[in-house]
């Protein structure tokens, strides 16, 4: 077995003490440079480093969590101005493209939506196809037929 311990004390630095229990040392050191990176005296007073280090571990977890909703969110966005761009609303999108069978999550929904518009208008028509053929509602009457879209309900 190494002991690590042994050679990384070998590079302290001439003019600090050395102290009793080596690993102390390591151990201070490798908790500033977590915290290197914050600002004013957490970044290199040890007393002050270890409040604020304990602190951002108690906020990780709600950041995570509000991080994950607000992509959801921005996903939800695209596609509602893509779909609005089109002349259809969001709801009836997302609920005739499971009716479809287009398993497309809302990632790769914004996806298309932003780099391929070609592709996320051919699943507009679709949706309006699908809305048109199922003619349940007012919306689906006076939507427009779309020219090139065959469902297997047309067949």
């Amino acid at each position: 077995m190494v002991n690590l311990t042994q050679i990384c004390l070998k590079y302290m630095p001439h003019w600090m003490k050395r102290p009793e229990n080596r690993s102390v040392y390591f151990k201070r050191v490798a908790l500033l440079r977590l915290t290197g990176t914050f600002g004013g005296l957490s970044r290199n007073s040890f007393k002050v480093a270890v409040k604020k280090w304990t602190k951002t571990m108690q906020y990780k977890p709600k950041y995570r969590r509000l991080r994950s909703q607000m992509i959801q969110d921005l996903y939800s966005q695209r596609i509602l101005g893509a779909v609005e761009e089109h002349g259809f609303k969001y709801e009836l999108f997302m609920s005739c493209l499971t009716k479809c069978g287009v398993e497309l999550n809302r990632k790769s929904l914004s996806t298309l939506a932003v780099y391929e518009p070609k592709t996320f208008e051919s699943l507009v028509d679709l949706a309006k196809t699908k809305l048109r053929e199922e003619a349940d509602s007012e919306i689906a009457i006076n939507t427009k037929p779309v020219d090139g879209v065959i469902t297997r309900g047309m067949l």
